[in-house]
């Protein structure tokens, strides 16, 4: 018994020891905070010029800042003369395409153009991220940056949750931060480090890796001759994504669009759109599926889950309560889907099944605007202000062009202006 107490005792103690030692070491390794609690993967315009595509088109690599995110520099405490900070939070619809300005940017020029310095918006907004990233980004940096309003986007196209807030839950051994996991409390360097070596987070399992794969598509296959080009993308994704698919189907199904398909890639401007390895293969995947898809409107009501509605909705209202128990404004606004503009709604007809997605997450969106207001929380719908306006959206990746993005910024902007004398009204 004694020999058991001793060896478990030397285990628990060895352990201990070489857990610090690798949390001291991963120090090195990993960036400062708050970068290491809001990029999984590190963010430089280094390396993304190693792709050649963009290389060639220095227009479109964005800049990030000491912190990783898309934004002007930032300091932690607010800086002289300004009396109203809000942060932005959110997934790549608020981080922004490529190098399009971001809604922070916009909403910090109309505040210029109105002659307001006093008022600044901070940008963190993280791709491939959801609801429980934006939860414990607001509690672990976002409330450190002494704000006096933070708006979390919602994006309807992938922010919807089957997975419920569970206070009491028993974390993962690991997870990618800001997340909580059993390593994470007491090894954080060392846990962000295993995340990005390992490609655990949501970014790093959520492509297949394919070698120089944007070179290919958009240097190689894209500078070929129409005529030759669906030939080559069926040859693609059978060789990457789906060997046992018969070539001819992949190639019907990139061939539908025709000429108006190529069109969308002939831009050499900063709108310039790129194809992308898992568009195409989400399409395919979709478009060969037998699950069953909305044909309509109608029937995408019918298919509304109400349990991921539900689901969705404790961590929104979790970050409300978060948010306003640290005394601070809460804004919640969602983004509806792409198909609100008419251009990218043309675009994807050839392709019923995968646009089918925007039917269905339009009314899930829906669903959740009428549960937020249940509790108590009135969303910021930008559907308002970019429904029936044609070039908002961009007709690939479906995120908002440099115009769609100056539409919510106005928007946003004048919700913050309105939170701002709220708060200022409140302090008297």
């Amino acid at each position: 018994m004694k020999k058991a107490v001793f060896w478990v005792a030397y285990g628990l103690l060895l352990t201990a020891i070489t857990v610090t030692g690798l949390e001291f070491v991963s120090t090195f390794f990993t960036p400062p905070w708050p970068a290491f609690e809001l990029r999984p993967i590190e963010a430089s315009r280094g390396a993304i010029r190693q792709i050649k595509t963009l290389a060639e088109a220095p227009e479109s690599i964005p800049f990030y800042n000491s912190w990783g995110v898309k934004d002007r520099e930032r300091t932690i405490d607010k800086p002289p003369g300004i009396r109203f900070r809000s942060v932005v939070v959110g997934d790549s619809f608020v981080e922004g395409a490529f190098a399009l300005p971001t809604v922070t940017d916009a909403i910090e020029q109309d505040w210029a153009k109105a002659g307001i310095k006093d008022m600044e918006a901070v940008n963190l907004g993280i791709s491939a991220t959801g609801p429980p990233q934006y939860y414990y980004r607001i509690m672990r940096v976002a409330l450190d940056l002494h704000p006096d309003a933070i708006m979390l986007v919602f994006y309807s196209g992938n922010d919807f949750l089957s997975r419920a807030l569970e206070p009491w839950e028993i974390p993962p051994f690991i997870a990618e931060r800001p997340e909580p996991s059993l390593l994470g409390t007491v090894a954080p360097h060392l846990t962000w480090l295993a995340v990005n070596r390992l490609s655990l987070s949501e970014l790093g399992r959520g492509n297949v890796a394919v070698p120089n794969e944007f070179d290919t598509l958009n240097d190689v296959i894209l500078k070929k001759p129409r005529t030759e080009r669906a030939a080559l993308l069926a040859q693609h994704l059978k060789k990457y994504y789906y060997p046992n698919m018969d070539v001819a189907t992949l190639q019907e199904i990139m061939a539908r669009g025709g000429d108006k398909f190529w069109d969308a890639f002939e831009r050499t401007d900063s709108e310039r759109e790129f194809l992308m390895g898992w568009m195409i293969s989400n399409m395919v995947q979709v478009e060969t599926g037998t699950w069953k898809t909305a044909r309509d409107a109608a029937e995408a009501t019918q298919m509304v889950d109400a349990a991921e509605i539900a689901a969705t909705l404790s961590w929104l209202t979790a970050a409300r309560d978060l948010v306003e128990g640290a005394g601070v404004k809460f804004l919640v606004a969602i983004a509806p889907m792409a198909s609100v503009d008419p251009r990218y709604e043309d675009f994807w007809k050839p392709w019923p099944r995968y646009y089918a997605w925007n039917l269905q997450r339009e009314a899930a969106r829906q669903r959740l605007d009428a549960a937020l207001r249940e509790k108590g929380i009135t969303p910021i719908e930008l559907a308002d202000d970019l429904t029936g306006v044609t070039g908002t959206y961009r007709l690939t990746d479906g995120h908002w062009t440099s115009l769609g993005t100056s539409i919510v910024g106005q928007r946003m902007q004048k919700e913050l202006m309105e939170a701002r004398s709220g708060v200022h009204a409140a302090r008297r």
